[in-house]
């Protein structure tokens, strides 16, 4: 069949997870769903889903759209290997004094590949998409707070298309006031209709992590906050793969302006530290961070998020 062919010519998606599993050589695709979708996280190493409470918690946990009563809108931009980009859309909302809803919208494409059934000139070019829209729900219950994520997922490569749909649960809770923080969730329960004959399976994973606020410096007059760092350590399990990654982040918050991050993952077939930085504007706020690559890869990549808070 011409899309095996085609598949198998992928190497960057096949890389990436984004491919088939059967393409990919691993038991899971579609990994674009795991992929941090916003700078603020990723410039931590993707650990966030102990302090996840923007309009991206649709993505690392429902939980924390119950952290704040504000509601915020957050458009994000990635520039991966090669052609391929990632574009993002949330909204976290108010809905009563302990409860939060959140939108989430998620479109990656791979710019146009060569299409090549044997070894010789192009026939032509093709495209190869994902997409993704949520809704989420969270709710604090006493110090604790819980959330849902539903979703519709679809692929396209050539002319073979699927759909099906996810689901994701979270928890989170404070400990010793804000001082701790602890997340965990579980993403991409579902299943997705046959491409081609095989369906792709959800990339379905785990994560837990604990967030510490070690020191703060405060202003002698106004106790205002002149810094503040946060450390977080997250351990995440892709179950299809059996394949468990360490994520340790760190972000440095400078006179209510500034925010410093770094990170590292550990066992990731494309990443592995982390750079990010973030300014702040009145209710605006702009997020940078930097993905190393390992070596061989062409990079590094870059994810580009504004977010407008009121």
């Amino acid at each position: 069949m011409r899309i095996r062919v085609i598949l198998l010519s992928l190497t960057i998606f096949a890389t990436l997870g984004l491919t088939p599993g059967a393409a990919a050589g691993q038991e899971s695709g579609l990994s674009f769903l795991e992929l941090g979708v916003d700078a603020a996280a990723a410039g931590m190493g993707d650990a966030h889903v102990a302090i996840a409470d923007g309009a991206f918690s649709t993505f690392w946990n429902p939980a924390g759209l119950a952290h704040t009563g504000s509601n915020e809108a957050a458009l994000s931009h990635h520039i991966w290997v090669g052609d391929l980009r990632t574009y993002a859309l949330a909204g976290r909302f108010r809905s009563g004094k302990n409860s939060g809803v959140g939108l989430a919208f998620t479109a990656t494409s791979s710019g146009d590949l060569e299409l090549r059934e044997r070894p010789g000139p192009s026939e032509g070019n093709f495209e190869v998409q994902y997409l993704s829209i949520g809704a989420s729900f969270g709710r604090r219950i006493g110090p604790a707070r819980i959330g849902a994520t539903g979703r519709y997922i679809s692929e396209e490569i050539f002319t073979e298309s699927a759909s099906g749909y996810g689901i994701d649960f979270g928890a989170q809770m404070d400990v010793l006031g804000d001082a701790v923080q602890v997340g965990g969730a579980v993403h991409n329960i579902g299943k997705m209709n046959e491409l081609n004959s095989v369906a792709t399976k959800l990339p379905t994973t785990a994560r837990i992590g604990i967030a510490v606020q070690p020191f703060q410096v405060l202003a002698l007059e106004d106790d205002f906050t002149v810094v503040n760092a946060t450390i977080v350590a997250e351990l995440s399990h892709l179950f299809p793969d059996d394949r468990s990654r360490v994520h340790v982040g760190l972000a440095v918050d400078a006179l209510d302006m500034l925010t410093f991050r770094a990170g590292f993952i550990t066992n990731d077939a494309l990443r592995n530290g982390t750079f990010g930085l973030g300014l702040h504007y009145g209710l605006l706020v702009f997020d940078y961070a930097l993905v190393l690559f390992d070596s061989g890869f062409a990079g590094p990549g870059h994810i580009l998020t504004l977010s407008y808070a009121w």
